[in-house]
């Protein structure tokens, strides 16, 4: 089957990224979009550059990636209020966001975003010495964290005047004169609070979202899958390089069956992406060593769900996204989360849900060793005679690892 070469816009992309980034453990809702919608405000009252908006407004949407990853232990207050945690999620972040297909400014704005104007960073930069724009993340950062979401708590409402104190504290240390009369200039107008409410967010940052156009192909997506495949298996101990191993069976089993190029970076990209949705699962269910009580058991199911929801956010990965969160899926529509069966399920869908359960039994979990090839392929084999697998891709998938 011919595929066309597969483009995306990045905008869309990096929005869906910075969602999953919302919704995990240890984080406050929407504040990654938030902060990228407040520093959008703030680089439009300063008459930035379009070019240069666009930056500023990606790099907020994924500020925190160091949160993600071996740092998901740590709640957003706890980073924020200890300097070797802001170090460090800054550095970890960077490491990340500098595997990925995107301009070099954005990865230094990421990884200056903590920088204080009066020079007590986590890496001591002073003033212009901080990035344009990492300089307007940290004001929409801290002000999205410690005065919308406070504000929400009290009885007084959102106002410029509120807003004017809050900002007079941090005036020539948090950030300059000039970034803070910008926000301020921003607070001004009623639609600024209106669209900062979490009924609004999505269709304001569609609405608003700059540089439309910037398009990114499949060789770039499978770079930014690598990087967010890296997050998705450093959160737990047990779970170090799953997605890599998925995604390498994937490889190897779709080139087998004779799919062209594109698609096999397609399959490759999904599995990737299949698990992202574990970043709502909490790490002591991830990692607990007896067995999951009923409750616990719903919750991990869910990340299948998440997966398909965060992915489909973005046009042009429909197809994607189906394969990445059916991967618990069964033939006999006794699978999760959807109970498809094999009138929706198609081959792609399977694909993945081979790769990923022969990973899963051959690799160490926190209740058992891994299995040798040979077990594991024996009880895929029990799985389609009850219906779950299908039996003719099993005997292709046997040849390939045994």
């Amino acid at each position: 089957m011919k595929m066309k070469k597969l483009e995306i816009k990045l905008g869309q992309l990096l929005s869906s990224l910075s969602y999953a980034l919302d919704i995990a453990e240890n984080r406050y809702f929407d504040h990654s979009r938030r902060t990228a919608y407040i520093a959008y405000c703030i680089a439009d009252e300063l008459g930035l550059k379009e070019e240069d908006i666009i930056d500023v407004y990606y790099s907020a949407l994924i500020h925190d990636i160091g949160m993600a990853g071996q740092m998901a232990k740590y709640s957003v207050l706890e980073i924020h209020s200890d300097p070797e945690l802001k170090k460090e999620h800054c550095l970890y972040g960077y490491r990340i966001i500098d595997k990925l297909p995107i301009k070099r400014d954005i990865k230094e704005y990421i990884l200056y975003h903590h920088e204080e104007w009066q020079g007590t960073g986590p890496f001591g930069l002073r003033g212009d010495e901080i990035p344009l724009g990492s300089q307007i993340i940290i004001l929409a950062d801290y002000f999205e964290l410690f005065f919308v979401r406070e504000m929400k708590r009290g009885v007084e409402y959102y106002n410029t005047e509120s807003a004017r104190k809050w900002l007079k504290e941090y005036r020539g240390k948090l950030s300059s004169d000039i970034l803070c009369d910008a926000l301020l200039s921003a607070t001004e107008r009623e639609k600024f609070w209106l669209d900062l409410m979490s009924n609004n967010m999505n269709q304001v940052l569609r609405m608003i979202e700059p540089g439309k156009n910037i398009s990114i192909d499949i060789y770039g997506l499978h770079k930014i899958s690598e990087a967010f495949s890296m997050l998705i298996d450093a959160k737990s101990r047990f779970t170090y390089e799953h997605s890599k191993g998925i995604s390498n069976i994937t490889g190897k089993f779709a080139t087998y069956l004779g799919y062209d190029p594109i698609m096999v970076e397609k399959l490759i990209i999904a599995a990737d992406l299949h698990d992202i949705g574990k970043f709502v699962v909490p790490l002591d269910i991830l990692e607990k060593p007896g067995k999951l009580d009923s409750t616990e058991y719903s919750i991990i199911k869910s990340h299948a769900y998440y997966t398909k929801l965060i992915l489909k956010q973005v046009e042009g990965l429909e197809d994607i996204a189906e394969w990445a969160g059916n991967h618990h899926e069964k033939l006999n529509g006794k699978g999760y989360p959807e109970k498809l069966d094999e009138r929706v399920l198609t081959r792609e869908d399977q694909i993945i849900a081979f790769a990923d359960i022969y990973q899963a039994l051959t690799e160490d979990r926190p209740y058992r060793e891994g299995m040798a090839p040979k077990e594991a392929i024996d009880i895929m084999a029990g799985m389609v005679k009850k219906g779950e697998l299908c039996g003719s891709l099993l005997s292709d998938f046997k040849q390939l690892v045994l």
